[in-house]
C-alpha cells in the first residue's frame, strides 16, 4: 500500500481500513476466534442409544458411538476452545502492538494456567467420583448407556467375562480389589479398543479427524488431556458398572449358555441335539449347585406325555433339589423352582432366556441362602426340574410324589423367564383351568381356592415390586404355561413368576384360548376309530359323526393357526434364544424382588 502512496493514519490508530495491512491481519484473527464460538460443544455428554450392559456373547460394540463424552475429538470442548482464544488473543496483542507484547503474553500464560488448573481440578474430581456413576438400579432410570456402561460395551467378550470375574470375586471390597485387576486387563487389549476406550474417555480424538480448531492449530493439542493415568480412570469406572451379584448372575448364565451350545456341537440329528445339549446343561447345573458345599439331591422320575391323537411318549428325567433349613423339625416351608431343560437346539439355541434366567436366579438365592441363619422351622427347597418342555413331567413327578409324602411346601413360586419385559407377571391358581394339554384336555380341569399361603407370597412380591419401581402387569384370563400349573392342579398353592411386555400378553391370550378349543375339538374324536374311518368300513351314521367331528378339529386348528404370535415367544426355541436377548438390569430387578419377597416370607410365614 505505501508503495501506491497511501500513507498510514498518524499513531496507527483508527478505524479499521483495508489500506491498513496489520489492522487487515488483526481483524482475520478477531474473526476466527468468534467464529470458533459458535462452534463450542454444550457441556452433557452424548449418551449413545444402545441397550444397557449387554450380556457376555451379545458381540454389541458395532453398535456402539465411543465417543460418548467429547473432549478432545470431532468437536472441540469448552476448555479446548477456551485456549485457542486465549492464543489467538495473544498473537493479536502482540500484532496490534508490539511494545506490549510481554506484558500480553505473561496475560495469556496466567489465563492459560487458571484454565488448566480448571480442567485438571475438574478432571481429579470425575475421577474421584467416577465410582458413583454406575447404571441406576432402577431399570426405567435410563434407556442410554451411561461412561460405565459404553467402556464396557467396548471390551471384547473375553476381557468382558474376565472382568466380571474380577468384580465376583472382589466381593464388596470393589474399590481396593477391582482397580488394580482391571488396570492389569485393560494392558492386554489390543490397540485398537485401548484407542476407543481413550476416546470415549475423551483423552484422545478419533484418528484423521482432525478437522476443528482455531488458530493457531497448537491450540488443539493434548494438553487439558486428564494428568491422572487413563487406565486408573477407565479401571474405576469400569468397577462400577455391575455389582458382585450382577457380575454373579451373568458369569452363571454364561456358563448354562455356553455348556447348551457347546454340549449339542458334535451331534447331527435333531433329536440328538436337544438330547446332548440338556445332558450337558444339567452337568453344569450340578456342578454350580454342588460348588458351594450345599448337599444336592437327584430325583429321578419316569413319566408319560400324550398328543392331540391320545398317542404317549414315555420319557425318564430327573429333578434337582437344595434345601436349608432352621432349627428343628420344619413347619413351615417355601419353594422355589425353575425348569432347567430346554428345546430347540436343532436351531442353536442356548436356552438363555428359556430358561437359564431362572436358573441363574435360584443360584443366587442358593447363594444367598447359604450365608444366613434360617429361623427355627422355617425350610427353603430349591427345585430344578426336568422336562417341563415335554409336559411339565418333572414338576407333576415331584408334586404328586409330595401329596402321596404328606410333604408338599406351604406355596411353591415358579420362575421361568425373568431376564427381559417391561413388567412382572404373576400366575395363581385360580388360572390354571386357562392352561390345556394332551394330559388335561379330558380333565378340563376348573380355577382352583387361592389359599392364604399363596396370597401372602403374592402380597410380598407386588411389595417388592413396587419398591424397585417394577411393575406387576393384570393380565386378564391370561395363564403363565409353565410348571406351577402342576403343583396347582395337586392343590398345592402355587405362583408363576415372570417379565413380560404388556403387549404380549393379549396376544399369548388369545393364542391359548384358542388352542384350548383345539385341544376341546380333538377330545370330541374317537380316535380309535379312526383307522377304519380311513379304510371306509365304519358304519354310515358313525362316519357322518366322525367328518363332523374333523371339520370341528380342522377350523380349531385353523383358527388356531391364523393368530399372531407375540415378540416373546418368537424368540425362545430356537437360535434367536441367546445371551444378547438377555437384559442384565431386568433380571436384577426380578432378583431384588425374590429376595425381598423370601426375606419378608421368613420373617413371617403364612399360618
Amino acid at each position: 500500500m505505501r508503495s501506491r502512496g497511501v500513507q498510514p493514519r498518524p499513531g496507527g490508530s483508527g478505524p479499521l481500513t483495508v489500506r491498513n495491512g496489520q489492522q487487515w491481519l488483526v481483524a482475520a484473527l478477531a474473526l476466527s476466534s468468534a467464529m470458533a464460538i459458535g462452534r463450542m460443544p454444550p457441556r452433557g455428554a452424548r449418551a449413545p442409544a444402545v441397550n444397557p450392559a449387554p450380556l457376555p456373547g451379545a458381540a454389541a460394540q458395532g453398535s456402539i458411538d465411543h465417543q460418548s463424552i467429547p473432549m478432545l475429538g470431532d468437536t472441540p470442548t469448552a476448555p479446548v476452545v477456551a485456549l485457542q482464544h486465549i492464543a489467538n488473543a495473544a498473537t493479536l496483542g502482540c500484532i496490534a502492538s508490539p511494545p506490549h507484547c510481554p506484558q500480553t503474553l505473561t496475560a495469556s500464560l496466567l489465563a492459560a494456567g487458571a484454565l488448566a488448573a480448571s480442567t485438571l481440578g475438574g478432571g481429579a474430581m470425575g475421577y474421584a467420583f467416577g465410582r458413583f456413576t454406575a447404571p441406576a438400579s432402577d431399570p426405567e432410570a435410563s434407556r442410554g448407556a451411561s461412561l460405565p456402561e459404553s467402556l464396557y460395551a467396548l471390551l471384547p467378550d473375553e476381557q468382558r467375562m474376565q472382568l466380571l470375574q474380577i468384580v465376583r470375586d472382589c466381593g464388596s471390597d470393589t474399590a481396593a480389589c477391582t482397580a488394580p485387576a482391571i488396570h492389569d486387563l485393560l494392558e492386554t487389549l489390543p490397540a485398537d479398543v485401548r484407542h476407543r476406550i481413550m476416546t470415549t474417555l475423551g483423552v484422545a480424538q478419533h484418528r484423521g479427524s482432525h478437522t476443528h480448531g482455531g488458530w493457531p492449530s497448537g491450540a488443539d493439542a493434548a494438553a487439558l488431556a486428564p494428568a491422572l493415568d487413563w487406565m486408573d480412570w477407565a479401571a474405576a469406572l469400569l468397577g462400577s458398572v455391575v455389582t458382585p451379584a450382577q457380575a454373579a448372575f451373568q458369569l452363571d448364565l454364561e456358563q448354562i449358555a455356553q455348556a447348551t451350545l457347546e454340549g449339542q456341537a458334535g451331534e447331527t440329528t435333531a433329536a440328538g441335539r436337544e438330547a446332548a445339549a440338556n445332558r450337558a446343561r444339567f452337568a453344569t447345573l450340578r456342578e454350580l449347585l454342588q460348588r458351594d458345599g450345599h448337599a444336592l439331591q437327584q430325583l429321578p422320575f419316569n413319566g408319560t406325555t400324550h398328543d392331540s391323537f391320545g398317542f404317549g411318549t414315555d420319557y425318564a428325567g430327573c429333578n434337582l433339589m437344595l434345601e436349608f433349613s432352621g432349627g428343628g423339625a420344619p413347619a413351615h416351608t417355601l419353594m422355589v423352582l425353575a425348569h432347567g431343560d430346554m428345546i430347540g437346539a436343532r436351531e442353536g439355541s442356548s436356552g438363555a432366556s428359556d430358561n437359564g434366567t431362572g436358573l441363574a436366579a435360584l443360584l443366587a438365592l442358593a447363594r444367598r441362602l447359604g450365608a444366613v441363619t434360617l429361623p427355627p422351622g422355617v425350610r427353603v427347597q430349591l427345585l430344578v426340574t426336568d422336562l417341563e418342555e415335554r409336559g411339565m413331567l418333572g414338576a407333576k413327578s415331584y408334586a404328586a410324589n409330595c401329596v402321596q409324602r404328606a410333604d408338599c411346601p406351604d406355596v411353591a413360586l415358579n420362575l421361568d423367564m425373568i431376564g427381559r419385559g417391561d413388567g412382572m407377571t404373576l400366575s395363581g391358581s385360580d388360572r390354571h383351568h386357562l392352561y390345556m394339554d394332551g394330559d388335561s384336555r379330558a380333565l378340563q380341569p376348573s380355577a382352583a381356592t387361592v389359599a392364604p399361603a399363596e396370597t401372602h407370597l403374592r402380597q410380598l412380591l407386588e411389595r417388592a415390586a413396587a419398591d424397585v419401581g417394577l411393575r406387576v402387569h393384570a393380565s386378564p384370563d391370561w395363564v403363565m404355561q409353565s410348571d406351577h400349573i402342576a403343583f396347582q392342579r395337586e392343590g398345592v398353592p402355587a405362583l408363576g413368576m415372570n417379565l413380560a411386555d404388556a403387549t404380549d400378553l393379549p396376544l399369548e391370550r388369545d393364542m391359548q384360548q384358542a388352542r384350548a378349543q383345539l385341544w376341546m375339538a380333538s377330545d370330541g374324536v374317537d380316535w380309535s376309530r379312526f383307522e377304519d374311518y380311513l379304510e371306509g368300513t365304519l358304519e354310515a351314521q358313525q362316519a357322518q359323526e366322525m367328518d363332523s367331528a374333523l371339520d370341528e378339529v380342522e377350523q380349531a386348528r385353523r383358527t388356531y393357526l391364523a393368530l399372531p404370535v407375540s415378540p416373546s415367544m418368537t424368540r425362545i426355541h430356537n437360535g434367536q434364544d441367546q445371551l444378547h436377548q438377555v437384559q442384565p438390569q431386568r433380571a436384577m430387578a426380578a432378583l431384588a424382588v425374590l429376595e425381598a419377597a423370601i426375606d419378608g416370607w421368613l420373617q413371617r410365614p403364612a399360618a
